[in-house]
C-alpha cells in the first residue's frame, strides 16, 4: 500500500497519543493511514446534472462543479477561499458533486474538509466570471421574403456566435462568428421562424437565447410616378414634361425595389429582372450603348437590363453612375469613371453591368457624386471614386479606383451617399457622417459648414434605425428615422424641406412633428417624401419652375410649397418611395 508523506514529528505524537489510550502499535498506524488528508486532483465546470463541461468558469451568480481526487470521505465540506458551498454530495473518495454560491469575478483557492479534520487545498482553481448576457432583443425585425437583409446580434461579453445544437436558420440565412446574421430567404407564404444563438465567452461560458424573425412575402405593387420628366425619367414619353400627381407607370403590380435620381429611374421586380429608364448618358442605364445628344439614346418606359434574373438592389445617382447588387452576393456598376468611381481598377466608362473584383458578400451598396460607399456582410465599410471634400472618409483627398475599407470596424449595418457626403449607421444605432458638411446637414453644431475626412458620430443617440442625405452643390441637408418611430431632420431649408413648418436651418438633429410612425424618408434637392406605418404618403418642401414648365414635385397637383409634411391623397396602400432631384417615385401594392 501506497502511504502519503507525513513529517515523522507529527507521526510519533499521534502514535503516542493512541498508544496512551490504550490502543496498539500496529492498530495506531492502520488508524492514521485510513485517516489520510484529502487530495485535490482537478476541478471541472458542471452542468446542473453534473454533466462536465467545456467552461473555464463559473458564472457569477454561482453554478456546480465536479471535484476529483482521492481520500474524500462522506460528509465533506468544500470552501471557496472562506466561503462554504452550497450542497456537497458524496459519489465516492474519488469524486465529489458540488453546487457552489455566487462570488465576485475572480480566481479563488479550493478546499475540502473532511468530518475528521483532515483538509486538502488546490490553489486558484475556480475561476468565476460573468457569463454573456444579451443585447438583441426578440422578437427580431420583420424581413421580406427574396430581399437580402442583415443583423447583428450583440451580447455583452461574448468573442463568438452560433447556432445552438438541435436549432436550426431560416433557410438561406448564415450566422457568422462575429454575430453577423444574413441572407434571403425566398418563400411565397409568411413565415414565423425560431431558433437558438449561442453567445460564447473566452470562458468558453454560453448563454443561448431563443429568436423569432417573420419573414412576410416580399412588397410589391404598381408604380407610380410625378414631377419633372424632362429625359423620360419618370417611365413616361418626354412629350409629357410634368406629372403634378401620381400617375401610375405600366401595368406591372411586381415592383420591389425602386430608385430615382435626377433623370435616371431604375428598378427591380420580383422576378429579379433589372430595369432602367431616362437619361442615358455615359450609358448609364445599363442597355450597352449610351446617348450622342440631348435625347438619342435615352429612355422613356422601363427598358430591362440583360436577361438577370437575380438582382436584389440598385442604387443610382445623377445621370451618370449606377451600382447593383445580385443575390450571390456580388457587386455591379456602370455608367461614368471618370474617378475610378465603377471601382474596377481603371477610368475607362461601362454601358453594361461589369462585376466589381470577385467577391460575393457585398450586402449594401450607395452612390454619391463620383463616388461610391458600401458594405459588406461581414459590417465592414468600403468607399472608392473621387476622393475630393473628404467624401471616401479615408481621412484624405486621394481618389480611388476600386474598393477601399473604411476604417476596421465590422458593425456597419447601413449606408447613404450623395453628391459630396455619406453617412452610416452602426449596429449599435449610431450615427456618423463624413465628406462635405454644407449647411448643418451632418448635424454636428461645430460642423456647420466645413468637412469631415472620417465617418464622424453625431450625437450620441444609440437609436438610429434609418438615414438619407441629399448633399448636391448648395444644398445639403439630412433625414433620420429612429426606432421609436420619430422623423428628424438637418440642414437646408430654403424651401422648406426640413418640415419644420419653416424656412431656418438646423445644425442637428431637430424633431419633425411629434408622430411616432414614420416608416421611410426620401431627401429630393428640393423637396422631402416620406411615409408612415399605416401606408400614408407625405411630402413637404417646395419645387421652384423649372425650365418653364411647373412640375409638381410634391404630387398635390399644385405648385404650392409646404413646409411640412402634408399627405398626398388618402391611399393607405404605399411600401416604397424614393426622390430624384425634381421629381419622386412610389409603389403601392397591387389592387
Amino acid at each position: 500500500m501506497a502511504f502519503t508523506q507525513i513529517s515523522t514529528s507529527n507521526l510519533d505524537s499521534t502514535i503516542n497519543t493512541k498508544l496512551a489510550a490504550g490502543e496498539s502499535a500496529n492498530a495506531s498506524i492502520i488508524s492514521l493511514t485510513t485517516s489520510l488528508a484529502p487530495k485535490i486532483a482537478s476541478v471541472n465546470v458542471a452542468s446542473n446534472t453534473f454533466t462536465v463541461l467545456d467552461d473555464t468558469a463559473v458564472n457569477v451568480g454561482g453554478g456546480y462543479i465536479v471535484v476529483t481526487g482521492a481520500n474524500f470521505q462522506s460528509g465533506a465540506t468544500v470552501l471557496i477561499d472562506t466561503v462554504q458551498a452550497s450542497a456537497v454530495t458524496y459519489v465516492n473518495s474519488t469524486t465529489l458533486q458540488v453546487q457552489v454560491p455566487a462570488r465576485s469575478a475572480a480566481t479563488y483557492n479550493l478546499y475540502v474538509v473532511n468530518p475528521d479534520g483532515g483538509t486538502g487545498i488546490r490553489v486558484n482553481s475556480l475561476t468565476y466570471s460573468s457569463e454573456p448576457s444579451w443585447v438583441t432583443s426578440s422578437p427580431l425585425t420583420e424581413q421580406a421574403s427574396n430581399t437580402a437583409f442583415n443583423i447583428t446580434f450583440s451580447a455583452n461579453g461574448a468573442s463568438s456566435y452560433s447556432v445552438a445544437a438541435g436549432s436550426t436558420l431560416p433557410p438561406g440565412t448564415t450566422l457568422a462568428a462575429n454575430g453577423y446574421f444574413y441572407g434571403t430567404v425566398s418563400i411565397g407564404a409568411e413565415t414565423t421562424y425560431s431558433f437558438v444563438v449561442r453567445a460564447t465567452d473566452s470562458e468558453l461560458q454560453d448563454a443561448d437565447k431563443t429568436f423569432q424573425v417573420t419573414i412576410s412575402v416580399t412588397p410589391q405593387g404598381r408604380l407610380f410616378a410625378w414631377g419633372d420628366n424632362l429625359y423620360g425619367e419618370l417611365g413616361y414619353p418626354r412629350t409629357l414634361s410634368y406629372v403634378s400627381s401620381p400617375t401610375q407607370v405600366g401595368s406591372a403590380t411586381n415592383w420591389k425595389i425602386i430608385n430615382l435620381s435626377r433623370d435616371i429611374g431604375a428598378g427591380i421586380k420580383t422576378d429579379g429582372t433589372l430595369w432602367t429608364w431616362g437619361r442615358n448618358g455615359a450609358g448609364a442605364l445599363g442597355l450597352n450603348d449610351r446617348s450622342t445628344s440631348n435625347y438619342n439614346g435615352h429612355r422613356s418606359s422601363p427598358t430591362q437590363v440583360g436577361t438577370g434574373t437575380n438582382w436584389s438592389l440598385v442604387d443610382i445617382n445623377n445621370y451618370s453612375l449606377a451600382a447593383a447588387i445580385k443575390t450571390d452576393g456580388t457587386l455591379w456598376t456602370w455608367g461614368n469613371n471618370q474617378y475610378g468611381q465603377l471601382g474596377h481598377n481603371t477610368i475607362y466608362n461601362r454601358s453594361s453591368p461589369t462585376q466589381v473584383g470577385s467577391a460575393t458578400n457585398w450586402s449594401l451598396v450607395s452612390s454619391g457624386t463620383g463616388h461610391v460607399s458600401a458594405i459588406k456582410t461581414d459590417g465592414t465599410l468600403w468607399t472608392w471614386g473621387n476622393g475630393g471634400k473628404f467624401r471616401l472618409g479615408t481621412g484624405d483627398q486621394v481618389s480611388r479606383s476600386s474598393p477601399t475599407q473604411v476604417g476596421s470596424a465590422t458593425n456597419w449595418s447601413l449606408v447613404s451617399a450623395s453628391g459630396y457626403a455619406s453617412g452610416a449607421i452602426k449596429t449599435d444605432g449610431t450615427l456618423w457622417l463624413w465628406g462635405k458638411s454644407g449647411y448643418g446637414s451632418f448635424g454636428q453644431v461645430n460642423n456647420v459648414n466645413g468637412y469631415a475626412s472620417v465617418p464622424t458620430q453625431t450625437g450620441t443617440n444609440t437609436n438610429w434605425s434609418k438615414f438619407a442625405i441629399n448633399q448636391e452643390g448648395f444644398q445639403g441637408n439630412s433625414f433620420a428615422i429612429k426606432t421609436d418611430g420619430t422623423l428628424w431632420s438637418m440642414g437646408r431649408n430654403e424651401y422648406g424641406e426640413l418640415g419644420q413648418n419653416d424656412r431656418v436651418q438646423r445644425s442637428s438633429p431637430t424633431q419633425v412633428g411629434t408622430g411616432t410612425d414614420w416608416s421611410l424618408v426620401e431627401p429630393g434637392k428640393y423637396h422631402t417624401i416620406a411615409l408612415k406605418t399605416n401606408g400614408t404618403l407625405w411630402t413637404w418642401g417646395f419645387h421652384p419652375t423649372y425650365g418653364g414648365d411647373v412640375a409638381s414635385a410634391l404630387g398635390k397637383n399644385d405648385n404650392v410649397g409646404r413646409s411640412s409634411p402634408t399627405q398626398v391623397g388618402a391611399n393607405t396602400d404605399w411600401i416604397l418611395i424614393s426622390a430624384g432631384e425634381r421629381n419622386s417615385l412610389a409603389v403601392r401594392r397591387p389592387g
